[in-house]
């Protein structure tokens, strides 16, 4: 059980691993993503935003649910291309800690 939650943190330790798109000067899709992850782009506006490599286990959470139920509410399903959320990317980080320090 220990081992089992020692990778479960290791694996929200990686949440962290972000990379603002536009130092980057790629496009989203030739950033190589790790099996397991997901990318999303996190900003208000596009040239603010960072991309976030997310472990598909946080999808479980219940507070990571309820913002993307609060996206869906606010942009709708019609989304093409990588996950986008309109909210400030330290205030996604905040709640990225908060789950990796709950779990």
């Amino acid at each position: 059980m220990l081992r089992q939650l020692s990778r479960r943190r290791a694996s929200y330790r990686r949440l962290n691993m972000e990379v603002k798109a536009e130092e980057e000067g790629r496009e989203t899709t030739e950033v190589a993503v790790p099996e397991g992850y997901v990318p999303v782009m996190v900003g208000r506006e596009m040239k603010d935003s960072v991309k976030f490599l997310i472990h598909i286990d946080i999808f479980k959470n219940e507070y990571f649910a309820g913002l993307l139920q609060m996206v869906a509410e606010e942009v709708g399903y019609g989304n093409t291309g990588v996950l986008r959320i309109p909210c400030d990317a330290e205030c996604f980080r905040k709640l990225l800690n908060e789950i990796s320090r709950v779990n």
